[in-house]
């Protein structure tokens, strides 16, 4: 839980202190990219990201470097700063630099609810692919460390692939990159089955939340590679692509052309529900991975809701509201509408 919360320089703060209720707090402001941005600070202490932009693009403008720093409930302080002059980050725990990964254990988790993840049905399958590794970097420490690596190894070999097909490299070097791509992929999804295995526990239980009656709710993950076979499946069209793939300099099968889909009565949602039903089991599917999350990291993680309310009807409102009574909750809304006892940040 984070109970304070400073601003130096960053985005439009030049500086600013915030506190926090436990539960559900409310951060009321007519400008909503301003509320955005104090959200957007709480994430990257979380090491999440709720806007996806480069920290060059969160200092303040004529400033050169921003600081970050929470204070959690147990009072330890944790802390990001960057230099945009040396693009640099520099992370602190009671205000002693220490690394990313170290930060990572004493941190906070964070889970992000917005406008743009309760249209990812709709949109680009990479926004989807995200979202499990989101789940995935928060839930697990070394992940976006395999992931990285995982990158490193698809990049090298996409790079073979051309300066063969240049003739500058012999095709027969490509087994070892093959060899280095198979065991990466094997670690990805290891770790991503078992986040869609949970889903796919937990997904049926959404049938409570929604307007219309259902039979079946199914989450569907599309791939070229079974769980089962997953080395063979992923070796064995590797070579079986292997022409198609040095003519096109891509490697045409891995994590990252992956994709899902959430059925009802095994036709895909988007393609009779209405909108406010997709959002309903969207936000269901944010609530798994809340679960998710607090299972495998063992912390409860706090709620980032950037101006979502707006988007809900009082059904869908109620709903989630209710479902998040258990966790702190950080609420960006236009204007303080039914916030009863709970917190409200006026910002000015």
């Amino acid at each position: 839980m984070i109970t304070s919360l400073k601003l130096k320089n960053f985005r439009n703060f030049e500086n600013k202190e915030l506190f926090f209720d436990d539960k559900k707090n409310f951060i009321v402001w007519e400008n909503w990219k301003w509320k955005t941005n104090i959200l957007e600070s709480i994430s990257l202490i979380s090491l999440n990201s709720l806007v996806k932009i480069g920290f060059e693009n969160l200092v303040k403008k004529g400033e050169n470097i921003f600081y970050i720093e929470a204070i959690l409930s147990d009072n330890t302080k944790i802390a990001i700063s960057y230099d945009l002059e040396k693009n640099k980050k520099t992370y602190f725990i009671n205000r002693k630099k220490t690394t990313k990964l170290k930060l990572a254990k004493y941190t906070i988790k964070s889970v992000v609810f917005s406008p743009l993840i309760m249209n990812m049905l709709y949109l680009s399958p990479s926004l989807r692919r995200d979202f499990l590794d989101d789940v995935l970097s928060s839930s697990f420490e070394n992940y976006e460390k395999h992931l990285k690596n995982y990158k490193l190894i698809l990049t090298n070999r996409n790079k073979l692939l051309k300066n063969i097909k240049e003739a500058k490299s012999d095709k027969s070097e490509i087994k070892f990159w093959d060899s280095k791509f198979i065991e990466a992929c094997k670690i990805i999804y290891n770790y991503r089955f078992g986040l869609i295995d949970y889903i796919k526990e937990n997904i049926s239980e959404s049938k409570e939340y929604f307007l219309w009656k259902s039979e079946k709710v199914e989450f569907v993950y599309k791939s070229k590679v079974s769980k089962e076979n997953l080395e063979t499946d992923i070796k064995s069209y590797l070579e079986k692509n292997l022409d198609r793939d040095i003519i096109l300099w891509t490697t045409a099968i891995w994590p990252h052309i992956d994709d899902f889909d959430i059925l009802i009565d095994s036709i895909p949602i988007t393609e009779f529900a209405s909108r406010w039903e997709v959002k309903s089991i969207i936000l269901y599917l944010k609530l798994i991975e809340v679960k998710f999350i607090e299972k495998c990291s063992q912390k409860q993680p706090i709620l980032l809701i950037d101006d979502l309310l707006s988007e809900l009807d009082e059904n869908h409102k109620n709903m989630l509201l209710k479902k998040l009574n258990w966790y702190q909750t950080i609420i960006s809304v236009i204007k303080a509408k039914n916030t009863g006892e709970h917190n409200s940040v006026f910002l000015n």
